[in-house]
């Protein structure tokens, strides 16, 4: 199993290997369709540990995910070897019509059974542990009948799955949605939490955004380390999707996350 301070692998970087192998212990693989993983990892491959992280399977819908976009996974995590999967808890797909987007599921006992349903399968058929991710939202919705943390807790129960606390989104929210961040935490399954998404974000006329820029916020941090106090949590992968030319632009960022592991994980 991977552990320790991570990044995700970016084009923008992804030639200075050594460079990489050097400074992080394991690389997230970013995954849709059409990915060429054995030209984009090819040159990591036996050299550092990795995870997976998909972005298209859409989870939360009625529908099961695309067979051809799973039986692609599947041969991605046979070639890669990962220590988990990691897919966003929401949906972005009805039928033939999809969105570039991660939409929120209703917090509902019929959302939990689709979801654990989809799930529960996608784990199954890739073999590895799947873990899911909490993604930012702008509304609720009125047919709600638990909180956002009760609704992962119930789900990463039923479906036996972990999770992947992004404590970006997190507090991006928490902000919008005004509840306090360490409720949210408390009700975490702690015996599942695999992995921390964790990056910078983003105010424009009083919204905050998850661009995935330099710099963490030190509330963001506060929430990390209450994860890697508390939780099971043994691996923190750095997301930068912006404000970055070379590998050199995430040192700062991958000092202070290592800072923070260190105290928690010798």
């Amino acid at each position: 199993m991977v552990k320790g301070v991570g990044v995700g692998l970016r084009s923008q970087f992804s030639h200075e290997r050594d460079k990489i192998i050097q400074n992080v212990d394991f690389l997230e693989i970013n995954f849709g369709s059409g990915v060429d993983y054995k030209e984009e990892f090819g040159d990591f491959l036996g050299k550092i540990p990795c995870v997976i992280h998909s972005v298209n399977l859409s989870l939360g819908s009625v529908e099961p995910p695309p067979r051809n976009r799973v039986d692609f996974l599947k041969g991605a995590t046979d070639f890669l070897r990962p220590s988990w999967v990691s897919e966003h808890l929401s949906f972005s797909r009805n039928n033939d019509i999809e969105i570039n987007n991660f939409i929120a599921l209703p917090y509902t006992d019929e959302a939990i059974e689709i979801a654990c349903r989809n799930i529960s399968d996608l784990q199954s058929y890739l073999g590895v542990k799947v873990a899911l991710e909490n993604v930012t939202h702008s509304f609720t919705w009125s047919e709600n009948t638990y909180t956002e943390a009760e609704f992962i807790k119930n789900i990463s129960e039923k479906a036996n799955c972990g999770l992947l606390l992004d404590v970006t989104n997190l507090h991006i929210n928490s902000r919008v949605h005004g509840y306090d961040p360490y409720e949210f935490l408390e009700n975490m399954p702690k015996d599942r939490v695999l992995q921390l998404h964790i990056a910078g974000h983003s105010e424009m006329e009083g919204v905050l955004y998850d661009t995935h820029v330099g710099g963490i916020h030190q509330e963001v941090l506060q929430y990390a380390e209450w994860v890697l106090q508390h939780t099971s949590c043994d691996a923190v992968v750095i997301e930068r999707d912006n404000e970055i030319n070379l590998f050199d632009d995430l040192i700062s960022d991958i000092n202070l996350c290592k800072e923070l592991y260190n105290k928690y994980r010798r």
